[in-house]
């Protein structure tokens, strides 16, 4: 009976269904070797794409040396980044898995890794501002985190693949050509940092052709101070005897052709009263300090680097600004600064245009606005003038003036269109 149970259960063991971990385990394991193979195959795929251009007819990629039982695959010279003219294996997979490592490295720099390394060059780089690396962190994240092409490898990315992703950006004209341009940027300065550090040879993004592409209507919207506005708000100004470094700000920016940044920066000796000229060469912009905070910091150039620095004639009303200010009690040697000698902040400047907006019956508009204003105007005073109009703004890129050119123009087509219909 003994021996009857003991033979049962001997059958019992040999044939019962196996445990459900035993399943899992063997359908991983399984898993895991398919994408070995899958990983595998891809290198081999990978190698023989990269060595496609160089073989010659009727060779093959792999040669097996008989002698030393070796196998063999020949670098060519456009290829190598060392001494070595070859890649030696004991299989032909091996060689192949050598070749690519040796073409694209252990860990492949991706465009995701690429933009730490280039966003860490920028924030210690000390002419660039936090804003500007704010809006490229906050174009990352909207465009390029998470999507396909931020894991690739920048050797593997195909041209045909970022014309795609930047179709897929562009569809449906969901952007303008301007915001396009800015986010194009962010895989320029990538590829820029990869070809300088010799991870590829030629910077992709750059040579790709994007004329094709299309976008949003640009907004010619005239928003900005009128002329009448203008007057309204120096009149206020005027009629104000103790005014503040702020209000006096507001007034000297309204008669000239100048960034806020640019106007903080300003210094006596800029100024010629001689020949009532005035030079713009500097900037004062935000950057965050060790404690995360953001600090003013005047760079030696402005926003359009050193394209950008200018002599501006000075207007009878902007000498009146300056002697005034030079009649202070206190003199620093910015122009336009607190009571205490710092730079003016950007955020009280427009609370103070607010203020002085609301008195004057004028609806607020930002400090950039006054500049909309006075480079507009400058392109309706010169007949549309470019070169005049670029030189005066500190433009370094001509579409940025057209702009403004266009917004006047469109107020000189709704006039010739109203005369013409009564």
């Amino acid at each position: 009976m003994k021996s009857k149970n003991k033979k049962n259960a001997s059958f019992h063991e040999k044939n019962k269904a196996p445990c459900y971990d035993d399943i899992l385990s063997a359908e991983s394991a399984e898993i895991d070797n398919m994408k070995n193979q899958y990983e595998a195959k891809k290198r081999v795929f990978k190698v023989k794409e990269a060595l496609t251009p160089y073989k010659r007819e009727g060779s093959k990629f792999i040669t097996y040396d008989k002698t030393n039982s070796t196998y063999k695959i020949r670098i060519p010279k456009d290829l190598r980044t060392d001494s070595r003219s070859k890649i030696t294996a004991k299989s032909e997979q091996e060689a192949y898995d050598k070749f690519y490592t040796y073409l694209y490295g252990e860990n492949p720099a991706t465009i995701s890794s690429l933009y730490e390394k280039v966003i860490d060059l920028k924030q210690s780089d000390p002419d660039i501002s936090s804003q500007t690396i704010d809006r490229y962190n906050q174009l990352w994240n909207k465009y390029y985190a998470g999507s396909e092409i931020s894991d690739r490898s920048i050797k593997e990315l195909k041209a045909s693949e970022l014309k795609t992703f930047f179709k897929d950006i562009c569809s449906g004209r969901s952007i303008s050509r301007k915001n396009f341009n800015n986010i194009k940027t962010i895989m320029n300065m990538i590829y820029d940092f990869a070809v300088e550090n010799d991870l590829t040879r030629d910077n992709l993004s750059r040579s790709l052709n994007c004329k094709d592409l299309k976008f949003k209507a640009v907004d010619n919207s005239n928003d900005r101070y009128t002329n009448e506005e203008r007057l309204a708000i120096l009149d206020v100004l005027a009629s104000i005897l103790n005014k503040s470094a702020y209000l006096f700000a507001i007034e000297l920016m309204f008669c000239l052709c100048i960034r806020i940044g640019e106007l903080k920066a300003l210094r006596w000796s800029d100024v010629n009263f001689r020949d009532k000229t005035i030079n713009i060469s500097r900037e004062i912009v935000l950057r965050k300090g060790p404690d995360g905070k953001n600090h003013p910091v005047e760079l030696p150039h402005t926003k359009g680097g050193e394209h950008g620095a200018r002599i501006l004639p000075l207007s009878e009303r902007a000498l009146s600004i300056l002697y005034c200010l030079r009649n202070q009690p206190i003199v620093y040697e910015h122009i336009a600064c607190t009571q205490q000698g710092n730079p003016l902040n950007t955020g009280h400047f427009n609370d103070h245009l607010k203020d002085v907006t609301a008195k004057a019956g004028v609806p607020y508009r930002s400090s950039h606005k006054i500049r909309f204003w006075s480079v507009s105007e400058l392109a309706r005073a010169t007949g549309g003038d470019l070169q005049t109009v670029m030189y005066a703004a500190g433009h370094v890129d001509k579409n940025t003036t057209l702009h403004y050119i266009r917004a006047v123009k469109k107020d000189t087509q709704f006039d010739a269109i109203r005369s013409c219909f009564g």
